[in-house]
């Protein structure tokens, strides 16, 4: 497949890290480009919810002042995790998101070796979900029912000392289950959608695999199997053959060949935004390529409670957290070198609209570098 790609007479794309991140700041319109909420282009991958809340705030990040229309859902989907979609993508979202093999389920859940017939264990697991959500509920009534349904992928739990279903199999057969969740009151409620159809097989990963690299790339098969928690053997098979070779700085990449003109003349990227840390743009994988300097890496990116991402002009430069005292929010930014005064002003503005955001009347900000 991949050789069927590097077409006799077709040059490899030349490219550099700067493009590439001023492509992807545009593409994902945090140029403040998007009309709408539903005209983000972000949503058919979906905007994460990790930590809850997080969504509105990337939402807000690009179309400033923002409320979710009702047209905008939440969903388990890639990896599992909590994202916002488009209602309507929702279906076909679940077929391109369905495991493709025993070998794919394993790649997802590794867990998952444990049973024999992994994908049918799957297919098992989301007809219990289905069954069991299709009155609100919640997730530990949820999380007992399907237990019972689906034994063999069920274990003892010592944080919850009890047996219930792997927490993994649990979250990734939500979206094929057509299981919506709703955020009240600091509660999660869960319900199936109505006049569902249950995926029962993948159906068309090469299309999520170029919503991937439209967003995300270039990239490398390692990277979209990164991002959509599989492996690079698992999408080998369904690697799309008409991408585009591209050279990221000598690294082999692949892109979509209708974005190839928007990624030779990206427009510049202005402006400063405060990233909340499971925003779409920190989702790529080549983080190296992100911010190049692996101490900023190891602070941004931390395996628990990670801090948000300061963005200037299209470069990571700084870090930010936020913590609400009364009415108001304290905003503590720290720059990975000294900010200028230019930045902090349109930080502080930033900073203004995250208050909204986080239900405080105003934000006190704080600067510092390492």
């Amino acid at each position: 497949m991949l050789d069927a790609c590097r077409r006799i007479g077709v040059p490899v794309i030349e490219t550099d890290r700067e493009r590439v991140l001023a492509y992807r700041h545009a593409v994902q319109q945090l140029d403040r480009s998007a009309g709408s909420v539903e005209d983000l282009g972000v949503l058919p991958l979906g905007v994460p919810d990790t930590p809850a809340g997080s969504a509105l705030q990337s939402v807000r990040t690009r179309v400033p002042g923002a409320e979710l229309p009702d047209s905008v859902v939440l969903a388990w989907s890639v990896r599992g995790s909590a994202h916002l979609h488009r209602a309507a993508d929702l279906a076909e979202l679940a077929g391109r998101l369905h495991p493709m093999s025993d070998a794919d389920v394993v790649a997802r859940m590794p867990i998952m070796k444990s049973v024999d017939a992994p994908l049918a264990v799957f297919g098992k697991a989301v007809a219990a979900m289905r069954e069991h959500s299709l009155e609100p509920t919640d997730r530990g009534t949820l999380s007992a029912a399907v237990t019972r349904d689906v034994p063999e992928a069920s274990a003892w739990c010592k944080g919850c000392e009890s047996t219930h279903v792997f927490y993994s199999l649990y979250l990734q057969s939500g979206l094929a289950a057509g299981i919506r969740l709703v955020r009240a009151s600091g509660r999660l409620r869960i319900t199936a959608t109505p006049e569902w159809q249950v995926p029962q097989q993948a159906a068309r990963t090469d299309v999520l695999i170029k919503d991937v690299l439209c967003l995300l790339g270039p990239g490398s098969i390692a990277d979209v199997a990164a991002f959509l928690g599989t492996s690079a053997t698992a999408l080998r098979p369904v690697w799309p053959a008409d991408l585009v070779e591209v050279s990221v700085a000598g690294k082999q990449s692949w892109f979509v060949p209708d974005a190839v003109a928007a990624l030779d003349s990206p427009p510049s990227p202005r402006g400063v935004r405060l990233l909340p840390t499971g925003d779409p743009y920190l989702q790529a994988r080549d983080r190296a390529e992100l911010l190049p300097d692996p101490a900023h890496r190891k602070v941004l990116w931390r395996a628990v409670g990670s801090p948000g991402a300061l963005l200037a002009h299209g470069e990571i430069i700084g870090t930010w957290r936020a913590r609400k005292t009364g009415s108001e929010l304290q905003v503590d930014v720290t720059g990975f070198r000294a900010l200028s005064a230019a930045v902090r002003e349109e930080a502080e503005t930033e900073a203004q609209q995250l208050a909204g955001t986080r239900g405080a009347k105003s934000a006190a900000v704080a600067f510092d570098s390492i």
